[in-house]
């Protein structure tokens, strides 16, 4: 049977792309400011994120997901060099989340949003996932960034859109379709410490274990991991930022190349990660991982 060839991809941390203006000023904003002038910057760079790029690029993927922190402080200016960014790649079509890092302060986001709604295949309704459908996969992506206090980066999707998430979960497995979770916060215990989790975890895994999903892609942790939803066989899996130095192998940039194959009664998922070594290249990190999941008849039709 035919794959579908997917790329996931997340926190880039794109380059700043100039200083907060007078309104955009907030504590939250200067801690951040500090932290990527000091440390960050010097972490997450050009180098290791275009490798990446050219890297998925050459394996030619039908779909790219992408769970979020493009930015570094949410400020327009940087949503704008974001957009350009992603015009600039030439992407398959690619479903974004938003991060942690664009919802950094509270204050209105309608135009970033129509900055990158090419990307986040909204519906009118913003609290609606965003859905991108290939073949015989579909994306879904569930938005987790809020404003939160200094010093924390937790993550909340909200009663609203975990009750939309079901909908779209339900009426997509009637469908018959695989169905990809995009967040970016990750959607397991202890993958990153408790001032960074998501708030309504526990909700989103009585969701998945309700209606089903197939796989979860996640950012934020900034390394590779594989676990699973508990009581269910849905594959939750986590990147390292695609643009971080190549200083270890547990955070060095890279990417999961994940290709889906419809079985007659059978969901076959295959995911190889690949990372940048210290010799600048691309490799395969050990063995691709295989699930294999049941699949449902459809009943119904998009």
């Amino acid at each position: 049977m035919a794959s579908v060839l997917l790329a996931h991809f997340s926190d880039p941390h794109l380059p700043l792309a100039g200083l907060p203006t007078w309104r955009e000023w907030r504590i939250k904003r200067v801690l951040s400011l500090i932290s990527w002038l000091s440390r960050r910057r010097h972490l997450h760079t050009s180098v290791p994120l275009a490798q990446v790029m050219h890297d998925i690029r050459l394996c030619a993927p039908d779909l790219v997901a992408l769970t979020g922190d493009m930015t570094n402080l949410g400020l327009l200016s940087e949503f704008r060099a974001a957009q350009r960014w992603l015009q600039e790649q030439s992407l398959p079509p690619t479903l974004l989340v938003p991060g942690n890092h664009e919802a950094l302060v509270r204050e209105k986001n309608q135009e970033k949003r129509a900055l990158w709604a090419p990307w986040l295949h909204m519906a009118d309704d913003e609290k609606a996932p965003g859905v991108l459908i290939h073949d015989h996969v579909a994306l879904i992506g569930l938005n987790t960034a809020v404003p939160s206090p200094p010093f924390l980066a937790t993550g909340k999707a909200g009663r609203e859109r975990l009750e939309q998430l079901a909908d779209v979960l339900k009426n997509l497995g009637k469908a018959g379709l695989c169905r990809v979770v995009l967040l970016h916060h990750p959607p397991v215990a202890k993958l990153v410490a408790k001032r960074k989790g998501l708030n309504d975890l526990n909700v989103f895994q009585d969701i998945v274990r309700q209606e089903g999903a197939e796989l979860v892609l996640h950012g934020h942790s900034h390394r590779a991991s594989f676990c699973t939803i508990a009581g269910t066989h849905t594959p939750v899996i986590g990147t390292t930022s695609a643009s971080h130095i190549a200083d270890s192998p547990e955070k060095a940039a890279g990417w999961n190349r994940i290709a889906i194959t419809a079985h007659p009664s059978t969901w076959g998922i295959t995911v190889q990660r690949r990372a940048l070594g210290t010799d600048g290249l691309m490799h395969d990190c050990d063995a691709p991982r295989v699930y294999t999941l049941h699949r449902q008849p459809a009943q119904t039709a998009v």
